[in-house]
């Protein structure tokens, strides 16, 4: 294992929410270098969409994690391997560096050479100009949360025909602009109108467009705490919010609008667009007085419906945290996961470095075996996590119907508590209504449970379907049975040999233990030392910690097995409709980058003060520190 508990789960999507908003690739992975690396290289605008989450124990629980804050950690990373003893993992530090200061480059390019998705020619102008430059910059301050080091702006100036030498003087004017209307939002109580508006305006083009996907999301959610507080302290808007602080209310929607014209048009602007903006807005407001909906006669006071599985239907977060959670529970998964990982991360090193070595001249023999291990690596690593997401899946689902067989139970018990204190039946009729109405009693909660179930047997179906499309008959469940039992190590042959080996090292440790107190030794043999019988000691006991692991991993798995038959049959769900995903999307890109805003105190103004936190001194905005 490294250094740090920290696991990392990156998500993709293809972001072009009128095409498909099926997953692309995803990376479950305790390296933070990798982690980061993995996602300048697949973010990518015009392709995909890559969300982050964070666990801080090992799986349990997870955090949505800004790339932003993801940087940091391989940074630091970066400076922990520097310092480790062995030579090699201390050379390969800058290389790694240099290789992170490229994918950055690279990310930023796509940015600045940015293509519509639906452009036909795809053709990135070799020469940006320079609303492209200020542009890149913007979206690296929304993304990363710095302005962009110079390292990283000199390579990208390296591959333009023209040298610009003007050009990353304006992605770090865009960037410093972005970062200033970010801590207006974060705080906005010490800035003033003017400063609101000001933020609001250049936030404004951030939040449109379906390219920026997540990155847009990003930025909506600060214009909304913007429009927040703006909407209280502007004196036109103020009364309207005082009035209706519902922010969906008709009204209050109006003067957002008038905010959001007013704001493009500036306070020092033309006069007559003043004049109209304040118009259409007086004009806006009473046409939602006008349209005010009745008053409600007051709440619901029916009490919701207690569910017939406490906790049922249960929706994972996603397949990566799926995965992870299985992890926990699974001693062998964990095992097999991170003997994995390590070995990818390790062999992601070394193909850096032979990249670097091989940069003057082509990739020779060694170096292509160390591409296609990592290759294989990567793609062994995504197998675990499919069969391990699914295996939690349906773990979940064998949880299911333990609790349904218990709810059964407790449904029979309550309806006869209830037939008990019902008056004791005097005819044969009345005893009849009350078995009638006893059986209805269960039958419907029985009915409740089996729905309850149904559902939970879909969502497993559905993840079926998801990560194993292929398996579409019982044959392809069979294989999938074998990959899951034999080929993670859980088969009889392992079982009896872990078995075994606990005999062996039982046994090879009480002979040890009895030459070395007796003091005697074989014919031919050196007498047995204490170092020995320590090593038969340790043997046997990972030997016996290890049948353990695998006799409550194999447990485990052939339980989860086993409810997989009840959704082999099923149909996997219909795709919504194209407009039902598309804001399905932008919905779920909001949810991810959502970020509470954090109170910071103000000593000063609110202009000196974001001065003072923009200043060169301050290291927390000075950049990506990739050298």
């Amino acid at each position: 294992m490294p250094d740090t508990d920290r696991l990392y789960a990156l998500s993709s999507t293809h972001n072009h929410p009128w095409l498909s908003d099926t997953p692309g690739p995803a990376l479950l992975i305790h390296d933070a270098i990798v982690a980061m690396r993995w996602y300048l290289t697949h973010e990518r605008e015009e392709t995909l969409a890559v969300a982050a989450h964070v666990s801080d124990d090992d799986g349990a629980t997870w955090r949505d994690l800004p790339p932003g804050e993801l940087l940091p950690d391989a940074e630091r990373a970066l400076v922990e391997q520097a310092q480790k003893p062995r030579p090699d993992d201390r050379h390969a530090a800058p290389v790694l560096r240099d290789a992170l200061a490229a994918e950055a480059a690279d990310w930023l390019d796509h940015r600045i050479r940015y293509v519509q998705p639906d452009d036909p020619s795809h053709y990135r102008p070799p020469t940006p100009a320079p609303s492209s430059w200020r542009r890149g910059g913007q979206i690296w301050a929304l993304a990363l949360g710095t302005i962009p080091h110079e390292q990283v702006l000199d390579r990208l100036k390296a591959q333009y025909t023209d040298p610009q030498p003007e050009g990353p003087q304006w992605a770090r004017t865009g960037a410093r602009d972005t970062l200033e209307a970010l801590v207006v939002a974060d705080d906005p109580t010490g800035a003033g109108i003017g400063e609101l508006l000001g933020a609001l305006r250049h936030l404004h083009p951030l939040t449109f467009g379906i390219e920026l996907g997540q990155l847009s999301a990003r930025a909506e959610e600060a214009q909304h705490r913007l429009l927040d507080h703006l909407v209280t302290r502007h004196p036109r808007t103020a009364p309207v919010a005082g009035a209706h602080p519902d922010p969906q209310h008709p009204a209050q929607q109006a003067a957002r609008a008038y905010l959001h014209r007013l704001s493009h048009i500036t306070a020092s602007g033309e006069e007559g667009l003043l004049n109209d903006a304040a118009e259409a807005f007086t004009e806006a407001l009473a046409a939602a007085e006008a349209a005010r909906p009745p008053a409600t006669e007051g709440p619901a006071t029916g009490s919701p419906e207690t569910p017939a599985i406490p906790g049922y239907p249960k929706h994972l977060a996603g397949d990566l945290q799926a995965a992870a959670q299985w992890r926990l529970i699974s001693p062998a998964a964990r095992r097999a996961a991170d003997r994995t990982m390590i070995s990818l991360a390790h062999v992601a090193t070394n193909l850096t470095q032979a990249r670097a070595d091989a940069a003057p001249r082509r990739f020779g023999p060694r170096e292509n075996q160390t591409m296609d291990l990592y290759t294989d690596l990567g793609q062994e690593l995504g197998q675990l996590d499919a069969r391990h997401a699914l295996l939690m899946h349906a773990h979940v689902l064998a949880e299911a119907e333990a609790a349904g067989v218990v709810a059964g139970h407790h449904a029979i018990v309550a309806a006869a508590q209830e037939d008990e204190k019902a008056p004791r039946p005097r005819t044969g009729a009345e005893l009849a209504a009350g078995h009638e109405k006893f059986m209805a009693q269960v039958n419907a909660a029985q009915d409740r449970i089996a729905h309850t179930l149904g559902a939970q047997r879909q969502v497993v179906r559905d993840a079926l379907h998801r990560l194993f499309p292929q398996i579409g008959s019982s044959t392809g469940l069979n294989r999938l049975r074998a990959q899951l039992i034999d080929n993670s190590g859980l088969g009889f042959d392992a079982y009896n040999r872990a078995w075994r080996a606990v005999s062996d090292t039982a046994r090879t440790l009480g002979r040890l233990e009895s030459g070395y107190r007796s003091r005697t030794a074989e014919f031919g043999r050196p007498p047995v030392t204490a170092e020995q019988v320590e090593h038969a000691r340790t043997a046997a006991r990972e030997a016996d910690a290890y049948f353990t692991e695998l006799r409550s991993s194999r447990l485990l798995t052939l339980t989860a097995i086993r409810s997989l038959d009840g959704v082999a049959g099923l149909e996997p769900s219909f795709p919504d409709p194209v407009a039902a995903r598309a804001a399905r999307v932008m919905a779920q890109s909001r949810q991810r980058t959502q970020q509470a805003a954090p109170a910071r105190p103000r000593s000063g103004t609110g202009t000196d003060q974001r001065r003072q936190t923009h200043s060169p001194q301050d290291p927390r905005r000075s950049g990506v520190r990739l050298q």
